[in-house]
């Protein structure tokens, strides 16, 4: 599943980031700015919603 809160900011090059979700799954997400843990990742997509 691609929905759930970032635990882990594996890496960001600028345009996509490689995060691991509370889920255990690690995807890769676009992300115009580094995500912080806590962010919110819903349907493989880096939530704007707070």
């Amino acid at each position: 599943m691609n929905t759930g809160v970032i635990v882990s900011v594996l890496g960001w090059n600028g345009e996509s980031a490689y995060v691991e979700l509370s889920s255990g799954s690690t995807i890769s997400i676009k992300a115009s700015h580094r995500p912080k843990l806590g962010d919110w990742v819903v349907e493989g997509e880096l939530s704007t919603e707070l």
